[in-house]
């Protein structure tokens, strides 16, 4: 009986693990994407969409792509003015569908830049998974963000395949949406030929530079970049003076001390040092492991500096925790950190505590400290040779593979 083609079927099946499988992930992400797009409409909370759709309005009209427009919607723009070509396309549509177009635009390229990372299939099974809480919030507040950590990632990715000039592309476009981008600057430390790297850059930039010239006059635009640096610094001190929340690290400090004038760059020079470290060990430039490790800390850092980050910002740097997880030795430290990380990051005092979590900015900045522990895990990793010189079969197979 036991041995019977019926029998062993489903005992095969019993052993399926079907969630191991890409596909399903994917399947998660579109639903919890389909889940707040459908919430967006039902509450009529549009509002980050409308900010993003008005600007390539703005911009064929030659209105100011960062003044604030009530009319529409509220608060402002603060991306860059290339930016309002990214969202054209979706702004042809009528905001409901548009809306839905654009998050499930987010949703594939993220989904799709992680499906490039040199790792295997199951790793990268697990990092969608880790990353499905802050998607969650990332769709619910219709944010460029899952777009922006997945121009970082192939950014790195595509110069690990030797595809220069579209390496130099997602970073240099990027930057000139988000600043965040900017910081991808280090994976040419990687770059097999630097001159034709720095060409491709340098071209790059001027093409976004002037892309949006293609609807507006060159005045316009030029004088866009001087209003989209005055819009950054004005968010910045906002951020910092507590007219909004600021859930970077400096603000979980400036919280914690109690002390609100504690300058940028402090934080910033500290920062810098710490991420700067790894990078003198140029005899580990060519090892994977070490590459991995660079990129989480790409991921991370200017999440955790900026006093622009929002709880929707750290989309971006999930996927450096789960490159991180997939990484790690150490199992205590994965069993520890991981589930306090994803507790946190599910923003449980905002849910289980509004009234005490909006009267105290430590209860929302905290979402900040797992993950730089994370960080300086991860720079810790990075700067010992022996994690990197280990013997890893997989990696020298996938290496091979790509």
């Amino acid at each position: 009986m036991n041995n019977h083609p019926l029998t062993k079927l489903l005992r095969d099946c019993a052993r399926l693990k079907f969630y191991n499988d890409n596909r399903v992930v994917l399947i998660f992400w579109v639903l919890v994407t389909l889940i707040f797009v459908i919430d967006s409409w039902v509450s009529n909370r549009l509002n980050n969409y409308l900010i993003f759709e008005n600007t390539f309005r703005n911009l064929t009209h030659q209105q100011s792509l960062y003044a604030a427009y009530p009319a529409y919607h509220e608060d402002a723009n603060h991306y860059g003015p290339v930016f309002s070509l990214i969202i054209a396309p979706f702004a042809l549509f009528p905001n409901w569908f548009g809306l839905l177009l654009w998050n499930l635009f987010n949703c594939f390229f993220l989904f799709r830049a992680i499906q490039t990372l040199p790792l295997s299939e199951e790793k990268r099974v697990i990092i969608g998974y880790i990353a499905i809480p802050c998607l969650i919030e990332s769709m619910l507040n219709q944010q460029f963000n899952a777009g922006a950590g997945a121009l970082m990632i192939l950014s790195y990715t595509l110069m690990n395949r030797n595809n220069g000039i579209w390496s130099a592309m997602c970073l240099i476009l990027g930057a000139f949406v988000k600043l965040y981008g900017g910081v991808g600057l280090v994976f040419f430390c990687f770059a097999k030929n630097k001159p034709a790297y720095i060409a491709w850059l340098i071209v790059w930039s001027i093409i976004f530079y002037c892309l949006p010239m293609l609807f507006a006059s060159p005045e316009f635009v030029s004088h866009s970049y001087l209003d989209w640096k005055d819009s950054l610094i004005s968010k910045n001190v906002q951020n910092i003076v507590g007219g909004s929340s600021d859930i970077s690290i400096m603000g979980f400090f400036r919280s914690l001390l109690n002390y609100r004038a504690i300058p940028n760059y402090i934080f910033l020079t500290l920062g810098a040092i710490l991420f700067l470290l790894p990078f003198n060990n140029i005899q580990l430039y060519g090892k994977r492991k070490f590459q991995l490790m660079i990129l989480s800390s790409v991921l991370i850092f200017p999440i955790l500096f900026s006093t622009g980050s929002e709880d929707c910002t750290y989309i971006i740097s999930i996927t450096a925790v789960g490159i991180w997880y997939v990484q790690e030795h150490n199992r205590k430290m994965k069993n520890v950190l991981l589930p306090i990380l994803l507790f946190i990051t599910c923003n449980f005092p905002l849910l289980l505590f509004p009234g005490f979590a909006k009267a105290h900015p430590l209860s929302l900045s905290i979402l900040s400290f797992p993950y730089f522990i994370v960080w300086v895990r991860v720079l810790y990793l990075a700067v010992r040779k022996k994690y990197h010189y280990a013997e890893d079969q997989e990696m020298e197979r996938l290496q091979i593979i790509n």
